[in-house]
């Protein structure tokens, strides 16, 4: 087994320096031997060895330059060998052949060692990306970030120019965009690749692996005025094989034109392999993640059901604190948490008694009981191993910004986010929600009670993209409300937004909610 050092070329000046020194200090020697011995010796088989460390150290250059100083010094002036004649020992001279066969010999020995050097890198070097590729699959579940590293490490891999990965859309027959590396979004944006109108993802899906030698003028690639003008040329597309189907289809475009290799198609192939393995993890992920919010769905419209008060509740916030996710720019991982979190953050009322579940908004003692149910939703989510992420959720979404919430009495920024983000969602959910008043509130009053209660019971900035978000679905006629109320005079959202950042609605004027009325 060759020693993989060998196979790395050397990154500095002061490591190339290290890597000469033995390979200068053995020509030496052996030269010492050939010249004791003639070249006629077993000696002169030596020169092998410097050759072919320099090949696999300083690739092609680094073999020719040492197979050129062995010959030179093996040459001419160097004996064949010693004949021994009476008293006297004579040096033979070399022939010329002799010397031209030696140093051709060199040179060959020395261009194999680079190239089998290059290839044993090459190969090492795929062998780690598929191992990266492969650690990614196994250790993630977020389908795209997956895919990405996929386009990216076959890219890097192949050498290639860019790298594409489409997904079948089964009731469409579209290949969707899934992830790409080195194209343009313009070229990605191009337009929809049907199997229907693309004659070489037809044959691709039907388990073919296509060469286009040149996407612009190849009759069957779909859009050559795109590839034209991305410069596209050489690609090679293959299937994303799953067990018992075809999932998609991915492609690897080269810097110029050119016929892909076996190898290089192989190569390809594990990507695709690991692509699929990922799609595939992904919706039996989907699929059990589906199966577990369903259940825990289930579960909350069951305990909500002993409280009229809040029967949808969770549901409802669920659905708006997503929204509000997305408009503050929050992770597809942190909504999924969210989700989880806002269906279940009601969980601990199923240890109230109703008529304690009734004192939520009275002085009565068994207030206090009601404040209790989400340290009583800790207590029956923590054993759960994957409820602990969003356990925070459930916990702190009656904290406020001020200090003066519960159960813990936490204060601003050493509130959980997705708790605070919840909190101020939950509050305007109950305002428009109320069943305990025989007037419900409009969504305006209740935007203008959360706005309100910004740098005192809310995070402000928090509270600002609130407003923004249910503007904008105001604006639009998108706002689901639980009453039909007309606004006799709108809302200057804006200029509360501002107010709210600079939290000077902790106190509202009077006048201007009288004369609105």
């Amino acid at each position: 087994m060759i020693d993989r050092e060998l196979c790395v070329k050397p990154k500095s000046k002061r490591q190339a320096a290290l890597r000469i020194v033995p390979i200068v200090l053995t020509l030496g020697i052996i030269s010492f031997l050939v010249a004791v011995g003639g070249t006629d010796s077993i000696a002169v088989h030596f020169y092998y060895i410097p050759i072919i460390y320099a090949g696999f150290v300083f690739g092609d250059i680094g073999a020719i330059v040492t197979a050129l100083a062995a010959a030179l010094v093996c040459g001419p002036w160097m004996p064949a060998a010693y004949v021994i004649e009476g008293a006297e020992t004579r040096a033979v001279a070399q022939s010329a052949w002799d010397i031209a066969l030696r140093t051709a010999i060199f040179y060959v020995m020395g261009i194999f060692a680079s190239r089998v050097s290059a290839t044993i890198e090459r190969r090492a070097n795929e062998m780690q990306t598929l191992y990266e590729v492969a650690r990614t699959v196994s250790s993630s579940l977020r389908l795209r970030e997956v895919l990405d590293t996929i386009a990216r490490q076959a890219v890097s891999a192949l050498d290639a120019r860019a790298c594409s990965i489409r997904l079948l859309d089964a009731d469409s027959g579209e290949l969707e965009p899934a992830a790409s590396a080195g194209l343009s979004e313009q070229y990605w944006t191009k337009g929809p690749v049907t199997v229907t109108e693309s004659a070489l993802d037809r044959r691709v899906m039907d388990g073919e692996i296509v060469q286009t030698r040149d996407a612009q003028t190849d009759p069957e690639w779909q859009y050559p005025d795109a590839a034209r003008s991305e410069g596209l040329t050489s690609v090679l597309t293959l299937p994303l094989q799953a067990r018992d189907s075809i999932l998609g289809v991915i492609r690897i475009y080269a810097h110029r034109k050119r016929v892909f290799s076996e190898d290089e198609i192989d190569l390809l192939r594990a990507f695709a392999h690991n692509a699929a393995v990922a799609i595939e993890n992904a919706e039996l992920y989907e699929e059990s993640r589906r199966g577990y919010f369903e259940t825990v769905r289930a579960l909350t419209i069951a305990i909500e059901a002993r409280d009229s008060a809040t029967y949808s509740h969770s549901e409802r916030v669920t659905d708006l604190a997503d929204a509000l996710a997305v408009e503050l720019g929050r992770s597809e991982q942190e909504r999924e948490l969210l989700r989880f979190g806002c269906i279940l953050h009601d969980i601990g009322k199923i240890g109230i008694e109703e008529r304690m579940l009734d004192a939520r908004e009275t002085s009565e003692a068994e207030h206090v009981f009601y404040r209790m149910h989400p340290l009583i939703g800790r207590s029956i989510l923590r054993p759960v191993s994957f409820a602990q992420e969003f356990l925070p959720i459930v916990v702190h979404h009656h904290e406020r910004w001020d200090g003066r919430g519960f159960p813990e009495a936490l204060e601003g920024e050493g509130i959980p986010y997705l708790a605070r983000l919840v909190a101020v969602v939950d509050s305007y959910e109950r305002a428009v929600n109320p069943t305990e008043s025989p007037m419900p509130i409009s969504p305006e009053e209740a935007l203008r009670s959360i706005l309100r209660g910004a740098g005192t019971a809310y995070d402000p900035e928090i509270v600002a993209a609130f407003a923004t978000m249910m503007r904008r679905k105001m604006e639009e006629g998108t706002l689901p409300a639980a009453v039909d109320v007309q606004v006799q005079k709108p809302l200057d959202i804006e200029a509360i937004i501002e107010e709210a950042l600079n939290g000077a609605l902790a106190d509202a004027e009077p006048a201007e909610e009288s004369e609105e009325q």
